[in-house]
């Protein structure tokens, strides 16, 4: 293999910001002569796959259904039944020399084919963390079942891996303590995004300060929390810019943008005249929008779920709210509306923290790197 480009597979289990991930992916590697890609993602679920996740009345309201690994083991399914066709390296010229999961669910059914080949696993949550945050739902005493039944699976993903890539220390907690994963196997490494130009110094005036939320889903991201406490407080103080797929009544002061796309531009231009981005998610890991904000020196309001504490540095680069209560949410937007030069500082910080930790051209490059570095000692075992 020496000499010649590694040809990686990207499987993209394709939820929440996957794509925007695997789009910065995309662009770096057409960049390197070292590793040639093929992205597959997997497609939204056709009628099989909703079905195995369909709620089960009566179990459903007590989360004892086992919803959340019905669905996560279709989606592998779905996988597992194409795999080995990709591996034989339809769209790259040859077999595939490497795999990348994004994340752990798209091979939890595939233990036969990975066997094949090396592969890194990059997870933003295991199940343990993820089957316990429900954007519908407070977890019951049956909320474990999910993870139980599916552990198996999941630990044999982790443990075959050549590396396991956590994108949080607060999922490489999980990976040792709940799974057993040595240490030494796992690489901490967030994941970035692009970093533009430094912000002008002044932004034109407006007549409201504009605050954005960037979900996709509205309840699960906390924006109808959001919506709730702009209307009851503070739409005369601010308007509310909401970017989401989900569809929004009207409302005073609130603007709905429902169109946006992965690398698009237009998420990069509502940025740059905001004043801050408020994320106060029910269920998120390691969102690409509250980095976004940070590298336009847009300073984050964040609920204390997931990795998002770590990402604005425990409240050095952004504001972590206490509590989910409106008053919280509140007080924390309002603090910043009043203090212009919080807001600058905190926003300097945030766009520091991405410049130095959180630029995709080094994450991607690095995760990349890993991908590459496991086919080559793969390779290099063989030779012996």
């Amino acid at each position: 293999m020496t000499g010649l480009p590694v040809r990686a597979l990207l499987i993209n289990e394709n939820i929440g910001g996957h794509a925007t991930v695997h789009h910065h992916l995309a662009k770096v590697a057409a960049r390197r002569d070292d590793v040639r890609i093929r992205i597959v993602d997997v497609p939204p679920p056709g009628f099989w796959r909703k079905a195995a996740g369909v709620a089960v009345p009566g179990l459903a309201r007590l989360d004892a259904d086992l919803r959340p690994v019905r669905y996560q083991l279709a989606q592998s399914a779905w996988v597992a039944r194409r795999l080995p066709g990709w591996l034989d390296g339809d769209g790259l010229g040859g077999p595939v020399d490497a795999v990348h999961l994004y994340t752990h669910n798209a091979g939890l059914l595939s233990r036969t084919a990975l066997r094949r080949v090396p592969y890194v696993v990059t997870i933003d949550s295991t199940n343990t963390q993820s089957n316990l945050m429900h954007p519908h739902r407070e977890p019951t005493r049956f909320s474990g079942l999910s993870t139980s039944v599916v552990r198996a699976f999941e630990r044999a993903v982790y443990a075959n891996a050549t590396r396991v890539v956590a994108n949080s220390r607060w999922c490489a907690r999980s990976l040792t303590e709940h799974y057993g994963i040595d240490g030494r196997r796992i690489e901490l490494l967030p994941m970035g995004v692009s970093v533009p130009p430094e912000p002008a110094a002044t932004a034109p005036p407006r007549d409201l300060p504009r605050i954005a939320f960037i979900g996709r889903t509205m309840h699960r991201k906390g924006g109808y929390d959001l919506l709730d406490v702009h209307q009851r407080w503070l739409a005369d103080r601010c308007e509310l810019v909401l970017v989401t797929r989900d569809r929004v009544p009207p409302a005073r002061n609130v603007t709905v943008v429902d169109d946006v796309r992965p690398g698009d531009g237009r998420i990069d231009e509502l940025l740059a005249g905001c004043a801050m981005l408020v994320l106060p998610s029910r269920l998120d890991q390691w969102p690409n929008s509250v980095m976004e904000a940070m590298s336009y020196g847009v300073p984050p309001v964040v609920s204390d779920v997931g990795g998002m504490a770590e990402m604005v540095l425990e409240g050095q680069a952004g504001v972590v709210l206490a509590d989910r209560s409106p008053e919280t949410l509140r007080d924390a937007i309002a603090g910043l509306l009043d203090d212009q030069e919080r807001r600058r500082r905190l926003g300097r910080r945030a766009r520091r923290r991405v410049v130095e930790d959180l630029d995709v051209e080094h994450t991607a490059n690095r995760l990349l790197d890993i991908v590459r570095d496991a086919a080559r000692a793969r390779a290099g075992r063989a030779v012996r």
